[in-house]
């Protein structure tokens, strides 16, 4: 093989190895982080590597003498104008909205421009003879020209569009430089100016071209990972801000409120600080029927109205579901502090506007005082508290702690008697949320859920309940007969040929107590239920208040052959150590992480990271709350296990779930 062609065959072949091993890289940073700009640029260098390649073909191999010789003319034009073009649209994505109207065209339009023109410049002058002394500048001089203006427009975009990093600035120069390089060649040759023997002049050429490609290539490598460092810092801040923020409404946590309204009783001079605690009344029904995301926009719109407040509160917090808490430091006399408690109840009650239309709420307001009532914070917001629900039991606007309210046990005692009826007349029913395998897109179980039908005041939801079940130290009693309904429902179904495993939820008193574990066996053996078929679930916090209890209790049951699980997964004290200690089985991820993960990066690299480090510690997890196709669709994507929410189904009562499963089989 003569020097040249070794030399020239060599130029080409090494440019083509290199631009697919680019397209690797790409093709490996794709599967990690799944943006659309990446497959364009992972295309641009498989172009460029077909456009190489097709050079090589036809001018070092007898292919190019033989009847492929014009589609290999034509995939050379096409493949310059196609990488060119694909950088441009590359920049396109990365930054949408600093593109003009031409660049906002769809692709597919751009593809037929160039294919035409590629056609053209290679069949014109064979198609007209008269056109044969112009083929040089059809087939080269043309084709050099439109790519360097492209590369060139690509690398002025891309610097316009990215005023930081380096990646993207190394990367707009060498798309600059790589298209004046195409030009100047173009006009080189144009004006028969090259000084150099054609050998030479195409190997310093070639070379400029390849050392283009190889810089290119790695620009935008260090582009992701400038990426990468800057989503992690992002995701490290956002840990760092909900520590004392409520994930949903940016409003500070309790354990914050608790911190800052310290600081503000120490370092209050006047020493005139109101706690004032308020919710929404009825806020559970206005869930059930808009729906949980139009509840989180009452919510998010409460802080907001809240935070514009004319009182201007110096503290807000979110310390429950749908109670928040204001501390008030200006107000000097009872007037005021009247004027200020209006003032709050109409923020409120001043109409939500929701996609189903106006929703009005009204709230409660408990109130406690600083020094009279407390002289911590914690106390004062035990005391506020008490009030609060002291106002929302007798229906009032607003009361004011006062000793004595701690006795409210009469009240509570009428509540317990009918809990306790209820109890032993079986009036808790049982409501079942279908639970969707992504790996296999059956359904793989149900969660149980417990709604009170009670003789006079109709069906009550858990939130109408559960609360006073707590209060008065029933949750254990309650769970026990919610257990006991869910494994005679097993009985009942598997009667019917339906072999599914139910999930019940356990509360934090059974950590406290012993005798679960023999109830739950007792209760198998009464309705001969394999104990594979049952599935026991607790909060984060719940288990991590004593991690070795919390284990010990995991291991007991399992050891039965009963599955555990943690549920609202990343709402509490997660940690390595929790995880790897406790032998649980799946994980559920908590809702609030995934209503904006589609939308939302953080959210995103949050899920992605829980679902791997669930699944580098052996255990499936489980997304709660999907509620759109995107969700389900991405959660599959990052290799989430199963997944529950209103997309899949609402809640159903034992007769619809029954026949959910014939449609849906498991």
């Amino acid at each position: 093989m003569p020097a040249e062609l070794f030399a020239r065959t060599a130029i080409y072949v090494t440019q083509t190895g290199l631009a697919l091993l680019m397209a690797l890289l790409l093709w490996y940073y794709l599967r990690v982080y799944r943006q659309t700009y990446l497959k364009v640029w992972l295309l641009a260098f498989v172009t460029f590597a077909g456009y190489q390649f097709a050079i090589l073909l036809l001018y070092t191999t007898d292919i190019g003498r033989s009847w492929v010789q014009v589609p290999l003319a034509v995939l050379i034009h096409f493949g310059c104008y196609s990488f060119a073009l694909l950088m441009l649209l590359g920049n396109r994505l990365q930054f949408p909205h600093s593109t003009n109207q031409v660049l906002r065209w769809p692709a597919v339009r751009f593809f037929i421009v160039i294919f035409i023109i590629s056609c053209a410049g290679v069949l014109l002058p064979l198609a007209f003879p008269v056109l044969q002394y112009w083929q040089p500048l059809l087939e080269s001089q043309i084709r050099f020209t439109l790519t360097g203006i492209l590369l060139f427009m690509a690398g002025i975009g891309l610097w316009q569009s990215n005023g930081r990093g380096v990646g993207p600035k190394l990367a707009s120069v060498v798309l600059m430089l790589w298209g004046l390089l195409y030009l100047v060649n173009t006009l080189s040759d144009m004006l028969m100016i090259s000084t150099v023997a054609s050998f030479t002049h195409m190997y310093l050429y070639k070379s400029i071209e390849l050392t283009m490609l190889v810089t290119l290539g790695f620009s935008l490598i260090i582009w992701l990972q400038e990426n990468e460092r800057s989503t992690n810092l992002k995701l490290t801040e956002k840990t760092r801000y909900l520590d004392q923020h409520d994930q949903l409404t940016g409003a500070l946590n309790r354990d914050a409120l608790l911190i800052k309204l310290d600081q503000l009783i120490a370092t209050a001079a006047v020493g005139n600080l109101h706690l004032v605690m308020l919710g929404l009344d009825k806020f559970k029904n206005v869930n059930e029927s808009v729906g949980l995301k139009q509840g989180d926009r009452i919510l998010r719109e409460v802080i907001r109205r809240l935070e514009q407040s004319i009182v201007k509160p110096v503290l807000i917090a979110r310390t429950g579901g749908d109670i928040f808490a204001l501390v008030l430091a200006d107000v000097v006399n009872d007037k005021q502090l009247q004027y200020s408690l209006q003032h709050i109840q109409q923020l409120i009650e001043k109409p939500f506007l929701l996609d189903s239309g106006p929703v009005k709420l009204t709230t409660s307001i408990g109130l406690a005082h600083y020094p009279t009532h407390a002289d911590s914070a914690e106390r004062l917001l035990q005391q506020a508290n008490i009030a609060f629900h002291q106002a929302k039991r007798l229906q009032a606007s607003w009361i004011s702690y006062q000793a004595g309210m701690e006795e409210e046990t009469a009240r509570l005692l009428a509540w317990e008697s009918e809990l306790l009826q209820a109890i032993n007349e079986d009036q808790f029913v049982l409501y079942y949320q279908p639970q969707l395998s992504l790996r296999s897109n059956q359904l793989e179980g149900f969660e149980v859920l417990v709604r009170w039908q009670h003789p006079e005041r109709g069906l009550l939801m858990p939130g109408e309940f559960l609360p006073l079940c707590e209060q008065l130290g029933l949750n254990q009693v309650l769970d026990l007969v919610i257990l006991r309904n869910a494994i005679a429902s097993i009985q009942r179904w598997q009667k019917q040929g339906v072999h599914i495993p139910l999930a019940v939820n356990m509360s934090p008193v059974h950590f406290q107590q012993e005798g679960l574990k023999q109830e739950v066996k007792g209760l198998l053996q009464q309705y001969s239920v394999s104990p594979e078929m049952v599935e026991l679930e607790v909060t984060e916090n719940t288990a991590m208040q004593d991690m070795e209890k919390g284990s010990n209790f995991a291991l007991e049951l399992q050891q039965m052959g009963i599955k555990v699980s943690i549920d609202d997964f990343g709402t509490g004290y997660s940690s390595l150590a929790y995880l790897r200690k406790m032998p649980i089985e799946k994980i559920k991820i908590d809702r609030s992480f995934v209503m904006d993960m589609t939308s939302n990066d953080s959210d995103m690299m949050i899920v992605k990271t829980m679902i791997k480090l669930a699944h580098g510690l052996g255990k499936r997890i489980l997304a709660e709350g999907v509620e759109t196709i995107e969700q389900l669709d991405l959660l599959r994507s990052l290799s989430c296990d199963a997944v529950q929410g209103y997309y899949i189904a609402r809640p159903l009562p034992e007769t619809e779930a029954l026949a959910f499963i014939k449609n849906y089989p498991c």
